[in-house]
This record gives structure tokens, C-alpha cells and sequence, in this order.
């Protein structure tokens, strides 16, 4: 009797994974609703393919030497994110491999443009909503409730951030894996076969490279297996269900491990203007303060109008007493999520028992059931069954199919139980995707380098979409009449409609970087108007910067950028007395700002020539910057290389060639030897140096490390070509040298350049003439390239062709006195006194002190003061 009993039990469970299987069939009206789903995000999303590289677009993908191709693949899986090594002090510790592979495809494939990278940012937004469908297929129990759902995640405008910012992929990409994971890892619950199980695993470790946040998705998965496990007690299915939950904990604990132990973690803490709240030094403070942030996320989430690209600085007030009434919101928040948890789970667990003595009852009575005419376990004594479990589920032509809005044909078919329960189970879930993939970014737990970012919402918006998505099935449900149905379908459309229309006004927010910021100002003024000034001033709107900038350090003075960035305008518009200042103080804010000691050098040289002194211990300070904790290592390497560069010019115009051979030998000692180009030009400058120290053997030594680390660049052999052109004896085989640069780089402009100015000191003017129009022909809006060629024509006396070209150099630098003046010259040997006279005027409107112009009209004797 007990042998056929199990047999009965076994059969009777094969018999309901086959239902289940049968019911997670699409039809025709479900793949109508996935299209149109997945088309809604497209299309609201299709104003973003015209959009830039904005904010932190610049720094991962145009300043990414792993994205780029200059560095080799290896590195992926040595940097981060940013292109900067793990082992770096500054480094963010955001291990992202495979999407920064993504990048790197996409920068080789559209060679650099920002459409292919939008485009695929919009695809994976489309094939993510699709995955939310059939997500909520799963889990609601209507139509109308999984459409509802999947319709709000398409057209959310929290996404925005994700999916318009290129470095958004990451969410992206880790929301699809994660979703494909969750999917196959149900697929795997109603199977426990290994190869679903195999492909979950797979796809929570490609959703863990692209994403760290997405190591919740195997809790995901043990979650939903455990809900399902509470109302199943057959010993086979406790069995297998404990296998594949010991694996995903095993998987789980390896992937910790790893990501913890073995892939390096940030050095340094971030700064106060990411994360103000992790540097208060009062724990109460924090605590308060943290426990407030899951609130503010929510928030954007039930009503995203005022969205910011960044809500670090003051963005968010930090709670500093236990009376701040937003303690209470936080409350009343997690009161809220723990009485709904703990219910439904209490309610799970109590049906679970019900539903395994119904079980035994109805596998003990089942064939009486059959002989009697019954063919549902409904049938007796009023069991209800989440799937309502049948012995004979063939359907006669003539049963009529559920509605087109109606029951979904796959809802609740994994938690057996009361319907009650199993809608429980469906809160627990959903909860879980709301909750558990925001956690390893809360600051609760270990600080990260922001207080809030909306992009990281993307995978959590999911749970929230599919709570609101049953909600709706439950309001459908219940309302039986078409007059209630069409009332909720109008609000649902009102809704989405609002959020549709955000979403694309949003979407324009993030199309260039001064509509980004200043779309930010009345959220974070302060860093918002600082990066609005470092725009203005890129673009020379520098008294629209000026304001910007003088604005943000009012609201924050500590802002050592805004303070750098105004002294940049200063010193754009020649007033070094004004940006000095401003440099002193951005270094007091911020030592390790190589660019900040560079600048200064550089205004104080042009404020002051006999600052030398001066000079040249800001740039020695700025170039032995170790750079401890700076964020962006490749700007600041630049700044050191440059600083090192200008030093033993320094020390050259001086005199001091052998302090500047002191210079350029420590920066090769300290400059990475991956850095081959700018190893290069040290290299070539320490040539130059030892050719003015008549030390001919040195010179061709440097020269000849400089054509080893460039060996296909032209540039090199120029420089050698130089070289040995100073020493008169070799001329003729510096000519070999430059025709070797020419055959290398026949389009590089220098290289023409370069070689019409040893031609023009060989006395060979007419062959140095050829050169230089080739040079100008490959770049024509070159001012220098442009003027070159006037002055080779005004050598070989052909005056008439080297007006034209003067006053096409002129056309091209307006704003520069030497072009009027050289204008001017020539219109003086002409004869043509009279515009001569107007181009030496132009020259001193824009220079008073212009040496040359003043010179040139006392000769022709024209009062200065009164053409002035």
C-alpha cells in the first residue's frame, strides 16, 4: 500500500511539472504585450542617440586607454572602471571587466563616435524590459498586471541616468543578466536539471563583471527556491532543492571571496564631496543619516521630478539630532517593510502546513476523486491550490480561454498553496528585487564613493515596478465591471504618460553637459555651477565662467576645482595677478593638484620673468607630486610630465644646461615605462641639451632612445635630424634623416615644417619653398604653418604672394598683434603706406606695447600716441 502511495505521489508531481511547463507557454496576446513593451522603451529612449560623451562619459570612455586601444587587452583585468590599475592609491575599486570590453568593441567598431554607444545603451534598455515581462509572468497572476508593470519600467525617468549616460552600461548590462539569470534559475526550480542550473551561474557571474551590486542575484534565486520549498514537503523535492541551494550558496560564497580577497579594494577613502556623510566624525550622524538615504531612493522612485547628475556636497542634508522629522519618514519606512515581509512570510510558512495535510489527503484520495467524476483537487473538501492542480488538464475545443487581460498563464504556478499564500510569496519576491540589490550601495554596510546615484536604481526599479504591477492585478481582480476596469486602465495610462513625457524631457537633460548641469543647479548648486564655469570656459565664455565659478565657491569655498577653474579664466584673459590667488588657494584645498602647481608657474613666468626662482620651484614641487589618492592618475601623470618638460626649459633659457640634463634624467626615472611617447620626447629634449653642450656622442645616444621607443614616428626622426644638423659636419646625413621622417609621415604637417627649416638654413630657400606649401596645404587653419610661408616668399622677394598668405595668416588669428604687424611689414616694402599704417594701429589696439609696430611707424614718421 505505501509502495503504490509513493508511486501515486511521484507520478502525481511529474504530471505537475508538466502543467507548469505547460502553463509557462506564451501566446499570441503575451508576445503582442512584450513587443509592445519593449517598443515603449525604444521609442522613449530614441532622442538620446544624438546625444555626446557628457560627465563622466570624458574620463571612461575618451580619457579609458582600455577602452581606446592604447593599452593592451590584458589590462581589463587589471584596472577599473576608469582605466586606472586596482593597485592604485587611487583607484575606485569598481571591477568591471566585461562592460569595459563592451566599451572597447564599440570604440573600435564606431571609431570613437557616441552614437554606437548610445545605441547599444538603448538596445540593452529594450531587451531589459523585455526580460521584465517575462520576469512578471512569473510572479503576477494577471495580464493587465504584468503589462502594467513592464509599460512603468520602460518609461521611467529614473532610468534615464542608465541609459542616456554611456557609463551607465553597467547597470544595464548587469540588470539583463541578472533578470536572465533570475529566469533560468526558475526554469532550473521546476526542472532541477544541471544545465539551467550551469547557465544561472554563468549569467550571475557575466551580471558580477559588469556591476558589483549584482552579486545579490544568486540571493535572488535561493530566495525564490526557499518561498517555493515552503509549500512543497516531498522528500524528493526537499532533495533536490537542498542540492541546488547549497550550490548557488557555494557559487555566491566563491564570488565574495573573490571580489573581497583576491581583486584589490580601494586604499584610500573617498572624498568629502562624493560622500560628506562618511567623513562626519559623529557615528550618530551617520547612522541618522544613512538610514534616511533608502527613503530618498524611494522617493525618486514614486515621484521622479527632481532628478540631479550628482547628489553629493549638500545635496541631501545630513540628520544631526534624533528630532529631525525625518527620522519619523524613516520609521514609519522600515516598520512598514518589516511588518509586510514578516506577514507574508508568516502567512506563507502557516498555509505551507495546511497545504502539505490537503496534499496527503488528496494523493490518498485522488483515484476515488477520478472514479467519481472529479478532476481537480479543488474538488474536495474545498482545497484551493495556487495552480489548482489537475488530474486530466487537457482543454476541449469548446472551453473558452482566459481573457485578454485576465488571468496570466503562468502566475503563482511555483508556489503551491492557498492563492493567498502564494501572493504572499509574489510580495516577498518582489520586495526582494527592490531591496536586495540596493544594499551593497546603501553605505550601511561599508561606504562607497557617492551618497545617491539614480543609475543604480535601474536593477531596483524592477521590484518596485512589480509590486505596483500587482497591485494592479489585485485592483483588476476585484473589479468586476468594464465602467471600474477602464477607470484604473485611465489612471494607469495617466501615469505612464506623465512619466513618459519626464522621461523625454529628462532624456534632453543629458544631450551636452551645460543643459546637464544646469538642469542640476537648484539640487546641488554648487557642483553644478562648478562644472557649468569648467564648460563656459572650454567654450571662452569666460565672464559667464567667471559668475558660475565665483557662485560656487559662495555656496562651497572649500571647492578646490572651482577655485583651479577660475584661475584657468584668469588667466585665459592675462590677468595672472588674479589667478595666482586662486591657485595658492586651490593647492591649500587639494596639495596633490599637479595642474594647480603647473598653471602657477606658468602665470607667474608670463605675470613676471624675474619670478624664475619662483617659477621653478612650483614646477620642481608640482613634477615630485607622488599623487597619493588622486582620482584621475592619467591627468595627473600629464601634469607631472609637462611640469618636468617646462622645468628644463626653464633651466635652459637660463643657462643652466646642466640642472636642465638633472630634470629631464629624473623624469625618466620616475615615469612609468609604459608611457613610450612621452619617454620619447624626454629622451629627444635631453639630445637638444647635450647638442647645446657640443656633447655630440650623448646627443646621438638620447636621439637614438627616442627612435627605439618610436620606431614607425616620424616625429623622432625629425628630432634627430636636428640633432645632428647643429653639428655642421653631419649635415648630410641629418638630410637623410629628414627625408626618413617624410617617407614615414608624408601627412604629418611638422614633418614638412621642420624639413623646410633645415632646407631654408642650408641656403636652399626655393626647395624649403615646396615644403612649406605642402605643410600648409595639410593644415590649412594653421596660423604658424600659414605665416611660414609668407616669410619664405617674402625671402625670395615674391612680395605680392606673400601679402596674400600674410593676410590669410591674419584671417586666421584676428586677435593676434604679430599677424597685423607682419601684415603691416609687408604692405610697408610695397609701398602701400596707408593700410601698413592701419595694420600697425590693429597690432597696438590689440598690444599697446607692441615693439615691432611702434618701431616700424616711427620710421615712417606717424605720431603714435594719436593713432592710438
Amino acid at each position: 500500500m505505501a509502495t503504490n502511495w509513493m508511486k501515486l505521489k511521484s507520478e502525481q508531481h511529474c504530471h505537475n511539472c508538466s502543467t507548469r511547463s505547460r502553463k509557462l507557454s506564451m501566446e499570441a496576446t503575451d508576445y503582442a504585450g512584450l513587443a509592445g513593451c519593449t517598443m515603449l522603451a525604444f521609442v522613449l529612449y530614441l532622442n538620446t542617440l544624438n546625444a555626446g560623451f557628457v560627465y563622466d562619459d570624458r574620463r571612461a570612455i575618451l580619457g579609458n586607454a582600455d577602452v581606446t586601444g592604447a593599452g593592451p587587452l590584458a589590462q581589463l583585468l587589471q584596472n577599473d572602471y576608469w582605466g586606472t590599475p586596482l593597485t592604485d592609491s587611487g583607484s575606485h575599486g569598481s571591477w568591471r571587466p566585461l562592460c569595459v570590453l563592451s566599451f572597447r568593441l564599440n570604440f573600435l567598431l564606431g571609431s570613437g563616435a557616441a552614437f554606437p554607444f548610445h545605441l547599444i545603451n538603448l538596445l540593452l534598455h529594450g531587451l531589459a524590459t523585455a526580460l521584465v515581462v517575462l520576469v512578471a509572468r512569473t510572479l503576477l497572476p494577471t495580464r493587465a498586471g504584468v503589462w502594467a508593470a513592464s509599460a512603468l519600467f520602460a518609461a521611467h525617468p529614473i532610468h534615464t541616468e542608465a541609459v542616456a549616460g554611456v557609463v551607465g552600461r553597467a547597470d544595464l548590462s548587469a540588470c539583463v543578466c541578472s533578470l536572465f539569470a533570475y529566469l533560468t534559475y526558475r526554469r532550473h526550480m521546476l526542472l532541477r536539471d544541471w544545465r539551467s542550473l550551469a547557465v544561472t551561474l554563468l549569467a550571475a557571474l557575466a551580471a558580477l563583471l559588469c556591476k558589483e551590486t549584482a552579486i545579490t542575484t544568486l540571493l535572488l534565486c535561493g530566495l525564490c527556491d526557499v518561498l517555493c520549498g515552503l509549500g512543497l514537503k516531498h522528500a524528493g523535492d526537499d532533495k533536490h532543492r537542498l542540492r541546488s541551494l547549497s550550490i548557488l550558496s557555494i557559487a555566491l560564497l566563491c564570488a565574495v571571496y573573490c571580489r573581497l580577497s583576491i581583486v584589490p579594494r580601494p586604499t584610500v577613502a573617498f572624498s568629502a564631496a562624493d560622500n560628506p556623510t562618511a567623513h562626519e566624525s559623529c557615528w550618530w550622524t551617520r547612522t541618522l543619516s544613512y538610514l534616511y538615504l533608502p527613503v530618498v531612493n524611494l522617493k525618486l522612485l514614486l515621484w521622479p521630478q527632481y532628478l540631479s547628475f550628482d547628489w553629493g556636497m549638500d545635496a541631501i542634508p545630513r540628520i544631526r539630532t534624533l528630532w529631525d522629522a525625518r527620522n519619523i519618514v524613516s520609521a514609519c519606512f522600515y516598520v512598514t517593510l518589516l511588518a509586510v515581509s514578516c506577514k507574508c512570510l508568516r502567512l506563507r510558512c502557516g498555509a505551507s502546513s495546511s497545504s502539505t495535510a490537503y496534499t496527503a489527503v488528496a494523493s490518498i484520495s485522488l483515484p476515488l476523486l477520478q472514479r467519481l467524476g472529479g478532476n481537480s483537487c479543488q474538488a474536495w473538501h474545498g482545497l484551493v491550490c495556487g495552480c489548482h492542480h489537475q488530474l486530466k488538464q487537457q482543454r476541449s475545443p469548446q472551453q473558452p480561454s482566459a481573457s485578454v487581460m485576465g488571468t496570466s498563464s503562468s502566475a503563482c504556478c511555483l508556489f503551491p498553496g492557498s492563492a493567498t499564500s502564494a501572493s504572499k510569496s509574489v510580495i516577498v519576491i518582489c520586495i526582494g528585487f527592490l531591496v536586495l540589490p540596493f544594499l551593497p550601495a546603501c553605505n550601511l554596510f561599508f561606504h562607497v564613493g557617492f551618497v545617491l546615484a539614480e543609475r543604480l536604481l535601474y536593477l531596483p526599479s524592477v521590484g518596485y515596478c512589480l509590486l505596483l504591477g500587482l497591485g494592479f492585478s489585485k485592483l483588476w481582480q476585484r473589479l468586476n465591471g468594464a465602467a471600474h476596469r477602464l477607470l484604473l486602465i485611465i489612471c494607469l495610462s495617466i501615469l505612464l504618460v506623465s512619466f513618459g513625457l519626464r522621461t523625454l524631457q529628462r532624456n534632453r537633460d543629458w544631450h551636452n553637459e551645460e543643459q546637464l548641469f544646469r538642469s542640476a543647479v537648484t539640487i546641488n548648486p554648487p557642483k553644478a555651477l562648478g562644472n557649468l564655469g569648467s564648460v563656459f570656459s572650454s567654450q571662452g565664455r569666460y565672464e559667464e565662467a567667471k559668475v558660475a565659478l565665483q557662485s560656487a565657491i559662495a555656496y562651497r569655498p572649500n571647492m578646490a576645482d572651482a577655485h583651479f577653474n577660475l584661475g584657468i579664466v584668469h588667466q585665459q584673459q592675462q590677468n595672472y595677478s588674479a589667478a595666482l590667488p586662486c591657485y595658492r588657494r586651490a593647492i591649500e584645498l587639494r596639495p596633490q593638484l599637479a595642474l594647480a602647481y603647473l598653471n602657477m608657474a606658468t602665470s607667474l613666468l608670463a605675470w613676471d620673468k624675474e619670478r624664475h626662482e619662483e617659477a621653478g620651484a612650483m614646477l620642481l614641487a608640482g613634477a615630485r607630486l607622488p599623487g597619493h589618492g588622486v582620482r584621475d592618475r592619467n591627468t595627473h601623470e600629464e601634469a607631472r610630465y609637462s611640469a618636468y618638460l617646462q622645468l628644463s626649459a626653464l633651466h635652459r633659457s637660463r643657462g643652466r644646461h646642466q640642472q636642465a640634463v638633472e630634470v629631464l634624467n629624473e623624469a625618466l626615472a620616475t615615469l612609468s615605462m609604459d608611457r613610450r611617447k612621452q619617454r620619447a620626447v624626454l629622451h629627444q629634449r635631453l639630445a637638444a641639451v647635450h647638442v647645446e653642450l657640443e656633447q655630440w656622442q650623448e646627443a646621438e645616444q638620447q636621439q637614438r632612445l627616442a627612435l627605439q621607443l618610436q620606431p614607425e614616428e616620424g616625429v623622432a626622426y625629425v628630432s634627430y635630424g636636428q640633432a645632428l644638423a647643429r653639428n655642421c659636419s653631419r649635415s648630410a646625413e641629418a638630410e637623410l634623416w629628414f627625408k626618413r621622417a617624410v617617407e614615414l609621415s608624408p601627412l604629418e604637417p611638422s614633418t614638412h615644417h621642420h624639413y623646410a627649416d633645415f632646407l631654408e638654413q642650408q641656403q636652399r630657400p626655393q626647395e624649403a619653398l615646396g615644403y612649406r606649401l605642402r605643410a600648409a596645404a595639410l593644415a590649412p587653419h594653421n596660423y604658424a604653418l600659414q605665416s611660414a610661408v609668407a616669410d619664405a616668399l617674402r625671402l625670395l622677394n615674391r612680395l605680392a604672394e606673400a601679402e596674400l598668405w600674410y593676410r590669410q595668416a591674419a584671417a586666421l588669428h584676428p586677435q593676434a598683434a604679430h599677424a597685423h604687424a607682419n601684415l603691416g611689414a609687408i604692405l610697408q616694402m610695397r609701398g602701400q603706406r596707408q593700410q601698413a599704417v592701419e595694420c600697425y594701429r590693429r597690432a597696438l589696439q590689440l598690444q599697446p606695447g607692441h615693439a615691432t609696430s611702434r618701431a616700424n611707424l616711427a620710421k615712417m614718421n606717424v605720431n603714435i600716441d594719436a593713432s592710438t
